[in-house]
């Protein structure tokens, strides 16, 4: 699968022109891969370059290589505009600050930081020049299954060419595939390769000098027929492994408390992608609760109850998947199930904290890597306000200090392992907000520079927010070029929830959120993950029935038996994929599933057969609604304007400007009624209801009149459109 978002180049010889990329500025600090001076192959390039604007006067930069000193290394000018630092500090890791007139200040054009003590402070990252290396410009796969990939042997300091007859290349999986051009003077790598199955191929270059270095191992990822050509084209399925389902898909028994393990492995994953499930279902991506070694036994909650470690959020071993789960030989099998078949996997990264009893912890607890106990998340003493960066989740759950180099690297170093051992897609990152910025970035960084191209690996957040529009500044802060690639839209979900589960709002809510994001987050490249709940929320359909809000233990959620619940979970379904962004269904919403808040809301998978018709009518409609958005590029990648905004009515165009633009209408309201579409609101000419095959035909300069039934959406599509047939 290939990402979506704004690319960015690093200019090497020339003063940056444009530095205005959303939302900060991208490059201050630029470190080339690849320079075409200093011999045949090419040197890398490990010099650090940091640009100031000429209007500061003058400005030195001052960093960790020379331990601080001052007055630093001296900007020249460069240019009219600029002044340019720039100079080799050395492989590692190095803080700096620009002094200039106004003081000391961090990069403002680099978005990497690290610490100085407690000060933050801009951060340069530089590769060990000492040794070879492979820069890759080109992974493609072509419609009948030959994919190439182009590189560069960049050699190291000294320039010793490359030893042709130790450059190899092979998959992930262990095919070795033919180099069809080596060049030893220029360094120019070829792999081509026909015949490749449908599926993932990461692609895996190693070479050497004549001296007998090894270059940095170079990752390429092609992919031929993905089920989602970008991440604007897909639909993420949530999986709670433990929730889900057994060894070759058996059904679980609900565990003896909310808070103890059902049982649940990735076995069970596994046999619905063979099965085609999540085929059925559109979905073209999965994101896995962690798979982390948890601790055996039960443990107090802060609520007072007693759970396990079934939900992967303890993580007792940083590097290794829980054998109840089916360990490493299980995920591996999953994943190559999933790629077989096109499907994306996301694995739930947990950097925050460690279990107590986790190796890092007891090794480095007393210096400096973790913050100290006794400050519990939402205490008296220790509010989420005041502590959300220090505070532990429990009292067995360490937090980890990340002003600490060390920490730091150990966490991205976790990140990357689980990257390369499973060949995954990309993470959904826990607890965003729990940790500085400085770490949401560096994660970025390096999890994009492991693979190319940068976008293989796609990066999701968990930003809980409260509802309202203000939270929409709050997920902006962590998306842009050098942000996350995504964040779950919790002001939109909780908008949802009132206008169409509760009525406690109407749709200028959900209007009001929507125009916020879209007008915040232009330009970003970002794409929004949309929900409906997840495994932290009551479900949408038990908030529609009233009984959401009710305690998980003493007053679990029933399962409604009336038709109302469910027509009000399909509007929802409707407007989730109907909306640009990435729809992300939590395992059991395609089915109604009901549950309370956290641990209610996590119950196991029903059989089929344990389903009602109610359920299976939830199914079938969102199976529907996911196939033709599969079909309609309008719906994907089209823009969106409101057309209609009312408490219980609402209409919305999706690709204006495309061939075959679609409408959107939905109605709260329990009675028949209508919507008037105004003169000029959406394009004129002849539409079909896919819901029901009823003709409209909008002309130009009139009024036109959609009746709806109560609690119902229509789906207009031109008549013309070729995906009429796909719902």
């Amino acid at each position: 699968m290939i990402g979506f978002r704004l690319s960015y180049d690093h200019p090497v010889s020339r003063p940056p022109t444009q530095l205005t990329s959303w939302p900060i500025g991208w490059v201050g600090v630029l470190l080339a891969l690849t320079c075409g001076c200093g011999g045949d192959p090419p040197l890398r390039d490990c010099f650090a370059r940091v640009w100031v604007p000429a209007s500061e006067g003058t400005a030195a930069v001052v960093g960790s290589w020379d331990d601080w000193r001052q007055p630093g290394i001296l900007a020249q000018p460069y240019g009219g505009d600029w002044l340019l630092a720039r100079f080799e500090p050395g492989a590692g890791e190095h803080g700096y600050v620009v002094d200039s007139g106004t003081g000391q200040r961090r990069d403002s054009f680099n978005p990497l930081t690290t610490y100085r003590g407690e000060d933050e402070v801009s951060l340069l990252l530089i590769p060990d020049c000492s040794v070879p290396a492979v820069a890759l410009d080109e992974a493609s796969m072509s419609s009948d299954g030959t994919f190439t990939v182009r590189g560069t042997f960049l050699a190291a300091a000294g320039g010793d060419e490359l030893d042709v007859a130790s450059v190899s290349a092979q998959t992930t999986d262990g095919v070795v595939l033919p180099i069809e051009t080596v060049d030893d003077e220029t360094g120019r790598l070829v792999v081509r390769a026909p015949g490749a199955p449908a599926g993932k191929h990461t692609v895996v270059l190693t070479a050497m000098d004549v001296q007998g270095r090894s270059a940095e191992v170079a990752r390429a990822v092609t992919w031929r027929s993905p089920r989602a050509a970008t991440w604007a084209d897909a639909v993420i399925y949530q999986v709670m492994i433990d929730r889900f389902a057994g060894d070759g898909g058996a059904p679980l028994e609900p565990p003896e408390t909310p808070g103890r393990r059902a049982g649940g492995t990735l076995g069970g994953v596994t046999a619905a992608i063979e099965s085609g499930t999540f085929d059925d279902l559109g979905v073209t991506a999965l994101w896995l609760s962690p798979a982390y070694v948890n601790p055996e036994g039960q443990h107090l909650g802060n609520d007072g109850r007693l759970y396990e470690g079934y939900h992967g959020y303890w993580p007792l071993d940083s590097r290794a998947v829980d054998p109840r789960i089916g360990g490493e030989d299980g995920l591996d099998q999953l994943m190559a199930a999933a790629h077989g078949r096109g499907i994306a996997v996301l694995l739930d990264l947990v950097p925050n904290h460690v279990y107590q009893d986790n190796p890092r912890y007891l090794d480095h607890r007393d210096d400096g890597w973790f913050y100290p106990e006794g400050c519990v998340c939402g205490a008296t003493d220790c509010s989420w306000s005041s502590h959300i960066e220090s505070c532990w989740f429990t009292p067995y759950l360490p937090d980890v200090r990340w002003q600490n180099a060390d920490a730091m690297r150990a966490a991205v170093d976790d990140a990357l392992w689980w990257t390369r051992r499973f060949n995954l897609d990309g993470l959904r990152i826990d607890a965003i907000p729990m940790m500085p910025r400085a770490v949401t970035r560096r994660l970025v960084h390096e999890l994009r520079a492991a693979h190319y191209p940068r976008a293989a690996t796609f990066l999701l957040g968990e930003v809980f927010t409260g509802p309202g529009v203000g939270a929409v500044d709050y997920l902006q802060y962590y998306l842009g070029s050098a942000g996350l690639d995504s964040v779950f839209d919790f002001p939109l979900m909780w908008a949802l929830q009132g206008a169409i589960a509760t009525g406690s709002s109407g749709f200028q809510t959900v209007e009001a959120v929507l125009a916020a994001e879209e007008a915040g987050l232009a330009g970003s490249g970002a794409v929004l993950a949309r929900m409906l709940d997840n495994h932290d929320t009551a479900r949408f359909v038990s908030v529609a029935h009233g009984d959401g809000s009710g305690d998980p233990w003493e007053s679990p959620a029933v399962q409604p038996l009336e038709s109302e619940p469910y027509a009000r979970l399909e509007l929802a379904l409707a407007i989730q994929f109907t909306l640009p962004g990435v729809p992300v269904l939590f395992q059991g919403d395609e089915i109604g599933l009901a549950g309370a808040n956290d641990p209610d809301c996590r119950r196991v998978m029903p059989s089929d057969a344990e389903l009602s018709e109610l359920q299976l009518a939830v199914r079938d409609t969102t199976m529907r609604l996911a196939k033709l958005r599969s079909c309609s590029a309008a719906l994907r990648r089209g823009d969106r304007q409101a057309a209609v905004t009312a408490s219980d009515g609402y209409a919305y165009l999706r690709g204006r400007h495309l061939d075959h633009p679609v409408i959107v209408l939905l109605t709260t309201s329990l009675e028949p009624t209508s919507i008037e579409l105004p003169p000029a609101s959406v394009p004129v000419g002849d539409y079909i209801d896919v819901t029901s095959a009823s003709p409209f035909t909008v002309a130009t300069g009139t009024v036109t009149t959609i009746p709806l039934d109560g609690l119902s959406f229509r789906i207009l599509l031109r008549a013309e459109d070729p995906c009429q047939g796909a719902y």
